[in-house]
């Protein structure tokens, strides 16, 4: 019975080491893909938990002989500290008490702590240190080439097919995804000394059923040149991308976004809306306003920027969304570019259904000349890059 014993607990301890490397290395999976149900985290944690407390039954009785040991320590300290105050030189010839001599020298003889710096220098040069540097430098090697091979790419493939394929997760990514990305960047953009407009407050009136909103929704291409009230500005930019709700600090906005870390901007460009000058603003969500980037009539510069589209001149507005890289690329590195891309299409599917419920038309447009657009929203195009305008304004009826 005592060997039965003996073997599990063993196994249990060897289990245990397993499950808590398990659970780690999930776990970190878990933390930097931004998966909130990791079924396999969620397993090992609890197979963890339960070999652990196997483990504390097998070893009970040494657990509690060890806290015994330890109360004895810490109830004979008061001695200790006797003896080494009585063991200060001439202390114990003067006190008379040769015993506590002959238990001072003894101490005073026993060896020192040991140069922790030395004993780690003569573990790495010696054999036995070479060799675990020599295997681990090949288990490296191995892991990297082999839980990583290259992507099978067809030749001729278009750019977006080499990124898809290189961007695909692989387990030795979990490793290079705690390699440094650069730092987070402001979750805000602002523009200080900027001229602000700040929207009507948005409001939730009973409006559309989503259901209706969802099977009325089309691309409206014909405007009737009406003006757009700041109102529905305010309203369709509030429903887009503003902040529906804040819980414990953290803003929750009106589209999805991975980790919560919003890479995409909002400029819309105004060509008639009662009371806002003509030009290109950014839209601040934080303080639901909007800032002024420059004034000026834009509507010839974005038709022949939108590949001569004229609706784009004569809607009331076009929304264009930048993606800021590096709010995302710190966390999910290579997948970053994906995610800011699905953001923006939950946007833009956003406008789409609140200008059909605010009686609006809106579209959305990929094709554009981007270095132009990047250049008249003053942006770089590198760190932060137009990915998707959208029109909106008053439909013909």
């Amino acid at each position: 019975m005592k060997r039965l014993r003996h073997d599990l607990d063993h196994l249990a301890s060897a289990g245990l080491l397993v499950a808590v490397l398990a659970t780690g290395f999930t776990g970190i999976i878990a933390d930097l893909w931004d998966l909130n149900d990791f079924w396999y985290h969620t397993l090992a944690g609890y197979l963890m938990g339960a070999l652990a407390i196997v483990h504390v039954w097998l070893n009970w009785g040494k657990l509690v002989a060890y806290a015994r040991f330890r109360l004895a320590r810490r109830q004979a300290a008061p001695e200790a500290s006797a003896i080494g105050a009585a063991a200060r030189p001439g202390a114990a010839m003067r006190a008379g008490t040769p015993m506590l001599a002959g238990r001072a020298s003894a101490v005073a003889a026993e060896p020192g702590p040991s140069n922790p710096f030395r004993a780690i220098g003569r573990t790495l040069v010696s054999r036995r240190g070479v060799i675990a540097l020599g295997v681990g430098s090949a288990a490296g090697l191995v892991l990297g080439r082999g839980l990583r091979p290259p992507p099978v790419i067809a030749q001729g493939s278009d750019v977006g097919v080499v990124y898809h394929e290189w961007s695909k997760p692989g387990v030795i990514d979990t490793l290079g995804s705690v390699a440094n990305w650069g730092q987070q960047p402001p979750l805000y953009k602002e523009y200080p000394g900027a001229a602000v407009i700040t929207l009507p407050e948005a409001t939730l009136p009973p409006g559309m059923p989503t259901e209706h909103a969802i099977a009325r929704r089309r691309s409206i291409r014909d405007y009737s040149g009406e003006p757009m009230t700041i109102a529905e500005l305010g309203q369709l930019l509030f429903l887009a991308t503003g902040i529906a709700a804040e819980e414990w600090g953290a803003p929750h906005r009106t589209a999805p976004s991975s980790g919560a870390l919003y890479p995409i901007e909002t400029y819309p460009v105004i060509h008639n809306v009662t009371g806002v000058e003509p030009g290109i603003y950014h839209y601040s969500i934080e303080h639901h306003a909007l800032e002024l980037v420059r004034a000026g009539d834009m509507r010839e510069t974005i038709v022949q920027q939108g590949l001569s589209q004229e609706y784009l001149g004569q809607c009331n507005v076009v929304l264009f969304l930048t993606q800021i890289l590096q709010r995302m690329r710190f966390k999910y590195q290579d997948r970053s570019y994906r995610y800011g891309l699905l953001e923006a299409g939950h946007i833009g599917q956003n406008v789409y259904l609140a200008a059909t419920s605010l009686g609006l038309g809106a579209c959305g447009i990929g094709a554009f000349m981007d270095d132009e657009i990047n250049a008249m929203l003053g942006v770089d195009g590198v760190e932060e890059a137009t990915v998707y305008m959208l029109a909106a304004g008053k439909k013909k009826s």
